[in-house]
């Protein structure tokens, strides 16, 4: 009998996103969960972070993502503290003209230290922020 660890019919996306500024505000540590699959076609992720003008100030493009999490630094330029930033995550599968995007989700996020190790929330999306503060409360 063979179990698989992976679902074929789930769609295959971001799940979950996590963003936390480091202190010196110039550096942004990220973290991205995907969909497991077993494809051979495995999908890229990129993540762009858009200046408070909407312009593209720093990001990250990671080609053939084969584990289910991804880990990462952005280094921003001309960081403006305390200022509102869009981020985007795109998951897309393909190189060039085949390129087909498979997800995109944006949130805002405000350039300020945020502690992970106190339990504070960072940005992202599919993150239960009050399980993170249990979580580092129970450290403790």
């Amino acid at each position: 009998m063979e179990i698989s660890l992976f679902d074929d019919n789930e769609t295959l996306r971001v799940e979950r996103c996590i963003l936390y500024p480091y202190p010196d505000l110039t550096r942004i540590w990220t973290r991205l969960w995907v969909t497991p699959t077993q494809s051979d076609d495995k999908p890229n992720l990129e993540v762009i972070v858009l200046d408070p003008d909407g312009a593209e100030n720093c990001s990250v493009f990671m080609m053939a993502q084969a584990e289910a999490r991804a880990e990462t630094t952005l280094h921003l330029r001309n960081p403006l503290p305390g200022a509102t930033y869009r981020v985007a995550v795109e998951m897309t599968q393909g190189v060039g003209d085949v390129q087909k995007v498979l997800d995109r989700q944006a949130f805002d996020m405000q350039l300020e230290f945020r502690n992970p190790e106190a339990g504070e929330p960072g940005f992202g999306f599919g993150v239960d922020w009050s399980e993170v503060a249990r979580k580092a409360a129970s450290r403790d």
